[in-house]
């Protein structure tokens, strides 16, 4: 079990509601570094929203969110993008690569908004070891999906982030290459001594993670 000061990401008391609605509910999470895990539940449950609660993209209705130490939930809106900036790397459903530069130049980029500077080396490193070291100077409609989706992945480990989130990064795939896009999650984050959260609703993943979260649906007032 983690201690408080080795906890990357605290959660208490979270709650959002849209419209009255409530559409997220969680009670507790902790994840400490180093720890991987899979936060899964079916549409619904409110996995997309925690997401973008602990990432600082919206701001829950109630409870709190910590991000190595400091208060993401509190903070203005431009520090909160500061502190997402230097400690998450985030993998989104959609790739958000900018099509006009390379994948190489996507990285240069997203390091340089993160860091101030690029690191050409560590970026070359990085895309050899997601396997694009032959697709570096592509454009991103030149790949294939799983070449995007692994650019992505890429991008959001570039800045060195003590944590990578995840948003349903296999929902499209098939089994194999499923499992394949999980294994590289985990051993690029592994490699970069990241903590990996991976939000999905695929079950085909649950033997790659030792520890999971499961939300489900939030109960509606009757």
């Amino acid at each position: 079990m983690t201690t408080p000061s080795e906890r990357l990401i605290e959660v208490q008391g979270l709650r959002h509601e849209i419209g009255g609605r409530c559409v997220m509910d969680v009670a507790s999470f902790s994840a400490g570094r180093g720890e991987h895990t899979l936060l899964i539940g079916p549409s619904g449950s409110g996995k997309t929203t925690l997401i973008n609660v602990i990432t600082g993209l919206i701001t829950p209705t109630a409870g709190e969110v910590r991000i190595d130490g400091q208060s993401m939930s509190s903070l203005p809106p431009a520090k909160r993008d500061q502190l997402r900036r230097r400690t998450i790397g985030v993998v989104f459903q959609t790739l958000r690569l900018i099509s006009a530069l390379t994948v190489r130049q996507n990285l240069s980029l997203a390091q340089t908004l993160a860091l101030g500077q690029a690191e050409p080396k560590v970026i070359d490193e990085l895309i050899g070891q997601v396997g694009l070291g032959h697709r570096a100077d592509a454009m991103p409609r030149e790949l294939s999906q799983g070449e995007g989706q692994r650019a992505a992945i890429a991008r959001a480990l570039c800045a060195r982030p003590a944590i990578v989130v995840a948003d349903e990064p296999t929902s499209a795939l098939d089994d194999a290459n499923a499992l394949a896009m999980a294994d590289l999650l985990l051993s690029t984050a592994e490699a970069t001594g990241a903590t990996l959260l991976i939000a999905t609703h695929d079950n085909r993943l649950r033997d790659r993670f030792p520890r999971t979260l499961a939300l489900t649906p939030p109960q509606v007032a009757a």
